[in-house]
């Protein structure tokens, strides 16, 4: 059966000592250590941001009061890292920050926030799925290649509209409908109407010249 021992400096010392051991299981933060045939519980020292797991080998200092506290990790299997800030932390630098992978980054968080005077994303390609999206602009520019849009139902309202097409403008639908509260006005070298069955025209007045 493991005992752990509260850690008694001999009556010469009066500084804590600096001791090396291995983390051999861990509960509720206290990590349970053993050095020098003996087992040692201790806690993190704020400093030691890398959060120690079973098996490390690492640093640790005890104080006359009885407490223990790891002050590094110093070695560890090839598992992966965890920097551990209990009470939350902030990371700020007067130069640039990078943050590099291989492989992957990762986020996880319930909310998240980016407040900067300036934004520049770059990928080779993005996916997002959001179950909303509100955007709130003074002015909006996109510039593509080709643009494609899959919606169940589109809706846009505006205060005013113009569209410039260079090329064919064509909209295919089942039904069409147009409605202007003054004037509708298409102006065209030539103009075409096809109908099927019937073209029928309704004013009180219709003019042709």
């Amino acid at each position: 059966m493991k005992t752990a021992c509260a850690y008694t400096l001999p009556s010469h010392q009066t500084s804590p000592a600096l001791d090396t051991g291995r983390v051999t299981s861990v509960q509720n933060g206290i990590f349970l250590i053993l050095a020098r045939d003996s087992y040692w519980q201790a806690r993190t020292a704020a400093s030691c941001l890398l959060r120690p797991e079973e098996g490390d080998e690492v640093l640790f200092t005890p104080l006359p009061d009885g407490r223990a506290f790891v002050l590094a990790v110093l070695t560890r299997s090839e598992r992966e890292a965890v920097l551990d800030f209990p009470t939350g932390a902030s990371l700020t630098s007067p130069m640039p920050l990078n943050l590099d992978s291989a492989t992957a980054v990762q986020i996880s968080a319930p909310e998240a926030g980016v407040n900067t005077a300036s934004l520049s994303v770059q990928a080779a390609e993005a996916k997002a799925a959001m179950g909303s999206v509100t955007l709130v602009a003074r002015i909006l520019r996109t510039c593509g290649e080709r643009l494609e849009q899959t919606f169940g139902r589109l809706l846009g309202r505006y205060g005013s509209a113009q569209r410039m097409v260079q090329e064919d403008d064509e909209t295919q639908a089942r039904n069409v409908r147009v409605s202007a509260q003054e004037t509708s006005l298409t102006q065209a070298g030539n103009v075409t109407q096809l109908a099927r069955d019937m073209a029928r025209i309704d004013a009180p007045q219709v003019h042709i010249s």
